[in-house]
C-alpha cells in the first residue's frame, strides 16, 4: 500500500473517531443543568423553600418539580395553595389528582369557581373535595356566572350550581354528629348575591 492511501486511511479513521466520541459526549447544556441542579440540591431545605417562594408562576413551579422527588416535595404545597377552576373538565382533572394523593387536599388555601354554564359538567366531582379542605381560608363561588348571555338577555337560566354549597356552609357551622367542623379555618365567602337570591327564592318556592 503507497504511503498516500496509508495516509488516506489514518485520516479516515481519524475522523470517524472524533465522531463517535462527539456522539458519546453528553450536551453542553445538559452537563450544565446537571451542575447546577446538584448544586441546588445540596442547600438545605429552608433555603430551597425561600428561593422557591420567589416563584410567581404555576408552569415554572410545575417543571421544577418535575425534576426530582426532593423538589416535588417540597413545591407540590405551592402548586396546590391557589387553584381557580372555569370549567368541568378542569374541575375533574383536580378530582383525579387530589384522589391520587390526599394530602394535597391539605395544601389548598384559596379555591375559586367561577365557571359558564356551558361548562357546567364536572364541577360537582369537587363536592366531596371542598368539604375535606380542612386548610381553605378563602372560598369563591360564582356559579352559574353572571355574566353568561342568559342573564343579560332576560332568558329563563336552569343552571344551577353543581356545588353543594347549602349542606358544605351548614356543616361548617352545625356539623353532624361526631363529626368534625367543616372548613374550620375559613376566613371569607364569596358568592355571587344574585345566585343567591335566586336559590333562596326557589327555595322558599319549594316549601
Amino acid at each position: 500500500m503507497s504511503n498516500s492511501a496509508l495516509a488516506g486511511a489514518k485520516k479516515r479513521k481519524t475522523r470517524h473517531s472524533s465522531s463517535v466520541l462527539g456522539m458519546a459526549q453528553p450536551p453542553r447544556c445538559t452537563t450544565q443543568w446537571r451542575s447546577s441542579q446538584g448544586r441546588l440540591l445540596s442547600l438545605v431545605d429552608e433555603l430551597l423553600l425561600s428561593i422557591i417562594d420567589q416563584i410567581d408562576t404555576r408552569r415554572t413551579l410545575c417543571n421544577l418539580a418535575a425534576t426530582c422527588m426532593r423538589l416535588d416535595s417540597l413545591i407540590e404545597p405551592y402548586i396546590w395553595r391557589s387553584l381557580l377552576v372555569l370549567q368541568g373538565d378542569h374541575a375533574r382533572q383536580i378530582a383525579t389528582a387530589l384522589d391520587s394523593r390526599h394530602e394535597r387536599i391539605e395544601y389548598v388555601q384559596e379555591l375559586s369557581i367561577r365557571y359558564r354554564d356551558e361548562h357546567r359538567d364536572g364541577i360537582e366531582e369537587l363536592n366531596h373535595f371542598i368539604a375535606s379542605m380542612t386548610k381553605l381560608r378563602h372560598l369563591t363561588l360564582e356559579t352559574p356566572c353572571p355574566n353568561n348571555s342568559e342573564w343579560r338577555q332576560g332568558m329563563y337560566f336552569d343552571g344551577w350550581s353543581r356545588i353543594d354549597y347549602t349542606n358544605l356552609l351548614s356543616a361548617a357551622v352545625y356539623p353532624r354528629l361526631d363529626m368534625p367542623l367543616t372548613l374550620p379555618v375559613l376566613q371569607s365567602c364569596t358568592s355571587d348575591l344574585a345566585y343567591l337570591c335566586l336559590a333562596s327564592r326557589r327555595t322558599h318556592t319549594d316549601s
